[in-house]
């Protein structure tokens, strides 16, 4: 990116968005669930060396999203949805682009996700407290 681009973008969403540089063009491998109080609180999205970890605050309605290395992901309260109707068809995609989602609010309450591309394929976004997931449907 040119150093004009760089200056350009929001300097406190920068560091957000580079957590997407350390899983790009990478496979993904697997997704897990963890739920508190019957709503979706965590998404963990497995690659090969490093895990991206989107969390639904549950304070202010927001999400966020980290990555870590894939050797300190536990997966012990974990649920497997890999082969769930939502994910199986991304489950080997390489990872492409990553959006952030900010409301009228001002307030980060959603990431969009593409894989093999740069169309965004898979959305998360925070309501109630729980993190829903949609696949974004291309219009013909």
């Amino acid at each position: 990116m040119e150093e004009s681009q760089q200056q350009s973008l929001h300097p406190d969403l920068h560091p957000l968005l580079l957590e997407f540089h350390r899983i790009n063009a990478l496979p993904l491998r697997a997704v897990w669930h963890v739920y508190a109080d019957e709503c979706l609180s965590e998404i963990i999205l497995e690659f090969d060396d490093d895990c991206l970890v989107v969390v639904a605050e549950p304070s202010d309605d927001t999400i966020v999203f980290h990555s870590v290395p894939k050797k300190d992901f536990n997966s012990g309260r974990s649920i497997n949805v890999s082969q769930s109707e939502l994910w199986h068809g991304f489950i080997g995609g390489l990872f492409g682009w990553g959006w952030i989602t900010i409301n009228q609010q001002d307030a980060l309450d959603g990431i969009l996700l593409s894989f093999g591309g740069i169309t965004p394929q898979i959305m998360l976004n925070v309501m109630a407290s729980s993190i829903k997931e949609s696949i974004i449907q291309q219009a013909c």
